[in-house]
């Protein structure tokens, strides 16, 4: 006890001290409270500062997030847009150029069949012969041919595309509408905040935050990244990290929420290397479109080609029109030479414009050579129509009209090796702007690969171009970069895989196969090829057809299958039946019919009474044996019509008695005229509507007529 360790101080020094001490311990522990009061108010007082910095933070944070998700839709929006216009704009070029080549096809379609019948060669003379008439009929109609099968090739082709058109916009390419439940998703409430943890909510500046930043691939598309360490071991200078003062390696709970439900779909990662887009690969729709172009791709390339065989073949017909209007009917032959220059001209040009000549063709340059056939022709016509005949003339003119016809087979058969498709070399074309474009894996002629016209969608991007589409679905299959997931993922049987549907709104905006897979289950893509190979074999199945009839009718000569012009057919032809060979004369004849008169000489009649002067006596006491104007040399018919002309001013001068009203009266006609006079009269005709009416006369007829 103190007081047993101080006996020997006094009892007042003692109460002095002890009340010294109280007071000292008073004073300690007022000063204690003190402390800790100021302690708790500078605590409570920095926890709200720092709850209310973290507020204000949440609430900035909140409100970038609605607009950055605005911002990201808008601007998916409008690059989908982009891509509805990629659609629009290469399916309306198809469209452009088939309708061109309708417009052309129509007008030359038109044209040939007014040469084929009001135009056609012989109308207003003697019809050129019939060698002649089949190069310009087959010519025609080959036209016609060609010209048909590219309208109805172009038809197909433009209707094609304006389906796929229709069906990818209705369809696969759609605006990516966030729905409104997106839109409240990524709305965030004043009160989320509460719900915040509290390492969020009360961080001190400068400070990490609770979690790491995403994980998510770079803007050039190289991948996912791979673990910080690693990351830092391998990284170089980046002076976009050395210099972003706005980069940061962890961030609050709520902006990890905001990458999984906005850019996650509301899952994290699993884990799992997921497979993402190739660096600068294609959009879906540029795949879909691609796919689509197999359908119509060969209908646009041969309609152009067709077209093109048409044209050559209308030239030709022209070419046969001039030269068989000048020959046969002007008798032009200077004109006949010149004419085909014009127009196999113009064949050739047209030719060097659209065919490329690379030396891989079984046929080269053989169109030349089809190009003489008029000139074989325009040379046997110079034979055919010759003042003077003879045997070899005959023989060379049916020479030259088979080379013609030869001609004309090379020609198709060149055309047909210019159709022909092969495919292209194994590495793609260059992709120039403003040329044509296919990848190297379609069969295209390669005589027309620089006159096609045709582009498809590039196979993949330029550089510093991004598709959206592709970065949300790379963004749904990471989660949003995040790993790990706050909320209860669902169970595996329930999860789906992450895709972007119109609801969703993170992934594909479209997907499926071409709207022509079931088509082309039915039909090969190359039908068209296929149609114009069997148009081409035909024409040249027509020339091969030509030269064996061509052959027979220089076997058989003269003699012809069929009537002459003009005549009627058997069925009502009655005058000519009895006809046999023996009654028919042929031009390889040695002598001429008995009453052939083309080279006898006409004979001048006159009458007996006609005076004759001193020359015709002189001539007639010379040549009395030639006295061809004698009756006595007159033959039965000739006598008859003689007398009958001396009538002539006889019934003349009758009939305009008659009309006078004036009438011959012979013994016994007053009688019949009383007898007539007393009969009823016979009703006399009506007129009809605005006719002028009849005037009945009696007439007396003279005994001439009884």
């Amino acid at each position: 006890p103190f007081w047993l360790e101080h006996d020997h101080l006094r009892a007042d020094d003692l109460i002095v001290d002890v009340r010294a001490r109280v007071r000292s311990l008073s004073c300690d522990a007022m000063h204690a409270g003190t402390a800790a009061a100021a302690a708790a108010g500078a605590t409570g007082g920095g926890g709200m500062w720092l709850f209310s910095y973290n507020k204000e933070n949440f609430g900035n944070d909140a409100g970038m997030r609605f607009g950055r998700f605005m911002m990201a839709r808008g601007n998916a929006n409008a690059q989908v847009a982009q891509y509805r216009e990629d659609i629009a704009g290469i399916t309306g070029m198809t469209v452009s150029k088939m309708d061109a080549w309708q417009t052309v096809t129509t007008l030359f379609l038109a044209v040939g069949a007014a040469l084929s019948c009001a135009g056609r060669i012989g109308m207003h003379g003697c019809a050129p012969p019939g060698w002649y008439c089949a190069l310009f009929s087959g010519s025609i109609f080959m036209s016609i041919m060609f010209n048909g099968t590219s309208l109805w090739l172009s038809m197909h082709a433009s209707l094609r595309a304006q389906c796929a058109a229709t069906s990818l916009l209705t369809r696969k390419v759609r605006l990516p509408i966030p729905s409104m439940g997106q839109l409240d998703q990524a709305r965030v409430f004043g009160s989320t905040f509460e719900k915040q943890e509290l390492r969020d909510i009360f961080r001190v500046p400068f400070m990490r935050h609770p979690h790491d930043a995403p994980d998510m691939p770079n803007s050039e598309g190289e991948g996912a990244k791979k673990s910080k360490k690693m990351a830092a071991k391998n990284a170089k200078l980046d002076p976009h990290k050395e210099f972003g003062s706005t980069a940061r390696d962890t961030v609050p709970s709520w902006i990890r929420d905001e990458v999984v439900v906005d850019k996650g779909d509301g899952f994290a990662s699993s884990g799992r290397e997921e497979e993402l887009h190739e660096p600068g690969e294609a959009p879906d729709h540029f795949k879909l479109l691609m796919k689509a172009q197999e359908e119509w791709r060969d209908y646009d390339v041969y309609a152009r080609i067709t077209m093109l065989f048409g044209v050559v073949s209308f030239l030709y017909a022209v070419t046969y029109y001039a030269v068989g209007t000048a020959i046969a009917e002007l008798r032009g032959f200077w004109v006949m030479w010149s004419m085909p220059m014009v127009f196999l001209t113009a064949q050739t040009l047209v030719l060097r414009l659209d065919i490329l000549r690379d030396g891989h063709h079984r046929l080269p340059n053989a169109e030349l050579f089809g190009s003489m056939a008029p000139y074989f022709a325009v040379a046997a016509c110079s034979l055919e129509y010759r003042y003077y005949y003879s045997e070899a003339q005959k023989a060379v003119t049916w020479g030259l009209a088979l080379l013609a016809f030869f001609a004309h087979l090379v020609m198709n058969l060149r055309m047909l090796d210019l159709a022909w498709p092969d495919r292209s070399p194994s590495v793609d074309m260059p992709e120039e702007p403003g040329k044509q474009w296919w990848p190297a894996s379609w069969k295209v002629p390669r005589a027309f690969t620089k006159n096609l016209w045709f582009i498809t969608p590039p196979t993949k991007l330029e550089d510093g171009q991004h598709c959206l589409l592709h970065e949300m679905q790379d963004m749904a299959v990471h989660g949003g970069g995040v790993s790990v997931c706050r909320r209860r993922r669902p169970s595996p049987a329930k999860a789906q895989p992450p895709a972007m549907s119109q609801e969703s709104g993170a992934g594909e905006a479209y997907s499926g196969a071409s709207p022509f897979r079931d088509f082309g289950l039915k039909r090969a893509n190359d039908l068209p090829w296929q149609l114009t190979r069997v148009v081409i074999l035909t024409a040249c199945l027509q020339w091969i057809f030509v030269m064996f009839t061509t052959s027979a009718e220089i076997i058989l000569g003269p003699e012809s299958l069929l009537k002459p012009p003009g005549e009627p057919p058997w069925i009502r032809d009655t005058k000519y039946r009895s006809w046999g060979p023996e009654k028919i004369h042929l031009s390889t004849a040695d002598t001429l019919p008995s009453d052939y008169r083309l080279f006898a000489a006409s004979k001048a009649r006159y009458t007996d009474d006609e005076p004759t002067d001193s020359h015709g006596d002189a001539h007639g006491a010379a040549d009395s044996h030639h006295r061809r104007l004698e009756k006595a040399n007159l033959s039965q018919d000739a006598a008859a019509f003689e007398e009958l002309l001396k009538l002539v001013p006889a019934l003349g001068e009758l009939v305009d008695k008659i009309q006078d009203g004036e009438a011959y009266r012979a013994a016994g006609d007053s009688i019949r005229a009383r007898v007539t006079s007393a009969s009823p009269a016979l009703p006399a005709p009506q007129p009809g509507f605005m006719a002028p009416g009849f005037k009945v006369q009696s007439v007396a007829w003279p005994s001439l007529f009884e």
